[in-house]
C-alpha cells in the first residue's frame, strides 16, 4: 500500500501502520553499512514523517509518542552533519550552473563542501539503527484501537494555525530562524494533507500542490542560508567571499518574496474556514 491513508481504512490504525513502515524502511536502509548521502537524506525524510505522525497520535499514546519522537530526534541529529554539508554543496552548485563565464568562486566552494560531507559521514550508524529499532518496539505495543479521525482533523487544524502565526512572525522579522520555523509548519501541514488525501475533498488537491511549492521555496531559502553560514565561518581568505554572500543574499530575497506572496494567498482563510474545507470524509 502506498504511503497514505486508504479511502476505507480506519485512520488511527492507518497512522500507526504508516509510522511502522517508515521506521522499518529507515532501519533497513542503514543495514548495509556506510550509507550514501542519498540514503541519509531518505532516512531523515522518513524520520521526519514519522515524527509528524507521532504528533498526531500523541494524545492517544500516553507518553509513548513523545518518547519515540525524542529517540528519532536523537537519530536525526546523528545523521545531520554530513547532510548539512551536502545540502550546502548542492546549493553552491546552483550558483555555478547559473553563472555566466565567472562562477564567483563557487566551484571551489563545491569542492570544499563535498570534501566536508565525506569527512562527516556518520560514524554512529549502529546507534541510529538502535534508536529506530527502540521506537519500532514502542509503537508495536501501542493499542491499534486509536480513534484517529478526530486526532488527524485536529492536527491539520493546528498545523494550519501554526503556519499562519509563523508566516506573520517571519514576514515581520525576516530572520532565518523564523523563516525556518515557518517552513517546518508548512511542511508538516503538507505532509498531513498528503497522508489524508484520499479522505479529503477533491478541491484539496490543488491546495496541496501549492503548499508543496511553498515548502520548496522555503526549503531552498534555508539551504542558501546554510551555505552562507558555512562560507561566513570558513577559515579561508577567499577574495570572492563578499561577492558570494551578496549573490546568496539576493537569491534568498527573491525566494522569500515569492514565498510571502504565495503564503499570503494560502493563509488568507480564517482557521475555522480552512478546517471546514479540509473536513475528513
Amino acid at each position: 500500500m502506498t504511503h497514505r491513508i486508504g479511502r476505507h481504512e480506519a485512520i488511527g490504525p492507518a497512522l500507526l501502520r504508516l509510522a511502522a513502515e517508515d521506521l522499518a524502511a529507515a532501519r533497513l536502509a542503514l543495514a548495509g553499512g556506510a550509507p550514501s548521502d542519498r540514503t541519509i537524506h531518505r532516512v531523515r525524510q522518513r524520520l521526519k514523517r514519522t515524527r509528524s505522525v507521532l504528533r498526531v497520535l500523541r494524545p492517544a499514546l500516553d507518553g509513548r509518542a513523545e518518547r519515540c519522537a525524542e529517540k528519532l530526534r536523537a537519530a536525526a541529529r546523528l545523521l545531520s552533519q554530513s547532510r548539512d554539508a551536502d545540502v550546502a554543496a548542492e546549493s553552491a552548485r546552483q550558483f555555478t550552473s547559473t553563472a555566466h563565464g565567472d562562477d564567483a568562486g563557487f566551484g571551489r566552494v563545491v569542492v570544499f563542501l563535498d570534501r566536508e560531507a565525506r569527512a562527516h559521514q556518520p560514524t554512529s550508524v549502529e546507534r541510529v539503527t538502535r534508536l529506530i529499532a527502540d521506537s519500532e518496539q514502542q509503537l508495536a505495543r501501542a493499542s491499534k484501537s486509536v480513534a484517529g479521525t478526530a486526532l488527524l482533523g485536529r492536527a491539520i487544524d493546528h498545523a494550519y494555525r501554526r503556519g499562519l502565526a509563523a508566516r506573520r512572525r517571519a514576514e515581520f522579522s525576516l530572520t532565518t530562524p523564523d523563516l525556518h520555523q515557518w517552513r517546518k509548519a508548512v511542511k508538516d501541514l503538507w505532509h498531513l494533507l498528503r497522508l489524508a488525501r484520499k479522505r479529503l475533498p477533491r478541491r484539496s488537491a490543488s491546495l496541496m500542490a501549492e503548499f508543496e511549492r511553498l515548502s520548496e521555496l522555503l526549503g531552498l531559502d534555508h539551504d542558501h542560508a546554510v551555505l552562507a553560514e558555512k562560507l561566513a565561518i570558513a577559515p579561508t581568505d577567499d577574495p570572492s567571499l563578499m561577492e558570494q554572500l551578496g549573490l546568496i543574499a539576493r537569491r534568498r530575497r527573491a525566494l522569500e518574496a515569492e514565498a510571502f506572496i504565495l503564503g499570503a494567498a494560502l493563509y488568507r482563510q480564517k482557521p475555522k474556514t480552512f478546517r471546514k474545507r479540509m473536513a475528513l470524509g
